[in-house]
């Protein structure tokens, strides 16, 4: 297990946070565990901690969102990483989109997600969603999780 985990310190990972609405209330994680499956249908695919309560909304509503985060949301980040999980949205400003796809302000982009299979995969499940349309809001650097460090794509270069 430690060899995978100093091999993927290695690999950088753009850092995005996962959202979901259910009952009136939003939820969210941070995720680096994100990558696009196919382009024809257009299938992504995010890695949540299967104990988590966004993992639980994301499997009972069957949609979610993930918004791309820019280089100054550091702090966006660690809010949605660390922070108890009912006071993560009172730190950050949101609107809801299509009534289930909370969108946090600032983020570079958002792709809205309906899950069209979960994968049990250890202590995660994977959530394979189809896009189902995407913003894209301003054109800023991504943040980039490498080296347990973040970093922009101009401090890589």
């Amino acid at each position: 297990m430690e060899a995978l985990k100093e091999f993927m310190r290695r690999v950088p990972q753009c850092v995005t946070v996962v959202t979901s609405y259910k009952d009136g209330e939003p939820h969210g994680m941070t995720v680096s565990s994100f990558t696009s499956v196919s382009a024809n249908p257009p299938l992504v695919m995010v890695a949540l901690e299967r104990n988590t309560q966004t993992s639980r909304v994301v499997s009972e509503t069957g949609f979610y969102a993930v918004n791309l985060l820019s280089h100054l949301q550091m702090e966006v980040s660690e809010n949605f990483a660390y922070s108890p999980h009912d006071t993560r949205f009172e730190k950050v400003a949101y609107r809801v989109e299509g009534g289930r796809f909370p969108v946090i302000e600032g983020v570079l982009a958002t792709l809205f997600c309906r899950v069209v299979k979960q994968v049990e995969a250890g202590d995660h499940v994977l959530y394979i969603g189809e896009v189902m349309g995407s913003e894209t809001y301003i054109d800023e650097k991504p943040l980039v999780y490498l080296y347990r460090r973040y970093w922009t794509v101009k401090e890589l270069a």
